[in-house]
């Protein structure tokens, strides 16, 4: 059963990035303008802090490196999150799943609506981000892949919304004394540090990948438990038990 999950949410994280790729053809050109647009909204909200912290992040080798790694293999976190709730929360796993799935269909219009050069692109513009990646590894934007990533697909961050999907997955599962949440939490924050450290995310991206997660939660709340599928009924009348008499 675990395999067969993680084995489905490795083949649709291929489809949705092929989707999200072929859906966004016209990025290059408005994708700097809504970046620039970006910048001036957090400059004005007091958000615009992802340069410093790249900044401060740099000076430390060791941490720019971590950040890297944890930025690249974050799906296998979410996985990892995934089978602990499978296996501890078995019922709460299966609502998480699905709210995990309406993320997909509910972030690549997105992609499509406003497309976003992250902040490692804005060099050009006066703003000289690295990219942490490229400098010092591992390569994640991969161009001779089977599925290569768009990367004008900043809004929304589902880095931030699929970590926080599997950050509340663990806290459900593991209760105990609150640790499940305490993890959740850090995991959340390095995610946030990380995206922004590394330059491919603003700020608000987060928060997008958020709000994309609420709008999933209050669908699935909103869906029955079980679709009622026509086999499933034909099933449960053919083993209702007769009336006697």
């Amino acid at each position: 059963m675990i395999l067969v999950n993680i084995g489905a949410f490795m083949i649709l994280f291929q489809a949705y990035k092929m989707v999200r790729k072929q859906f966004i053809q016209r990025a290059e050109t408005v994708a700097y303008d809504n970046a620039l647009q970006i910048i001036d909204l957090e400059k004005r909200l007091h958000l615009f802090f992802e340069l410093d912290l790249q900044k401060w992040v740099l000076q430390h080798e060791w941490l720019i490196r971590t950040l890297n790694y944890y930025y690249s293999y974050f799906m296998w976190t979410f996985y990892g999150c995934c089978v602990i709730a499978m296996v501890l929360a078995p019922v709460k796993y299966r609502r998480y799943r699905r709210v995990f799935l309406l993320t997909m269909l509910l972030a690549l219009p997105w992609y499509a609506i406003y497309p976003l050069a992250p902040p490692r692109f804005m060099g050009n513009y006066g703003f000289p981000f690295m990219d942490t990646l490229a400098v010092y590894g591992p390569t994640y934007f991969k161009q001779d892949g089977l599925v290569t990533a768009n990367q004008f697909a900043a809004m929304p961050s589902m880095h931030i919304g699929w970590t926080t999907i599997g950050a509340i997955m663990v806290a459900s599962a593991v209760p105990w004394f609150r640790i499940g949440a305490l993890l959740g939490t850090l995991h959340i924050t390095i995610m946030v540090i990380t995206v922004m450290a590394t330059g491919n995310h603003y700020f608000l991206d987060a928060v997008g990948g958020w709000l994309i997660v609420l709008a999933a939660f209050a669908i699935a709340s909103r869906l029955p438990e079980q679709i009622p599928w026509p086999w499933r009924r034909g099933r449960q009348v053919e083993l209702a038990p007769a009336n006697s008499g």
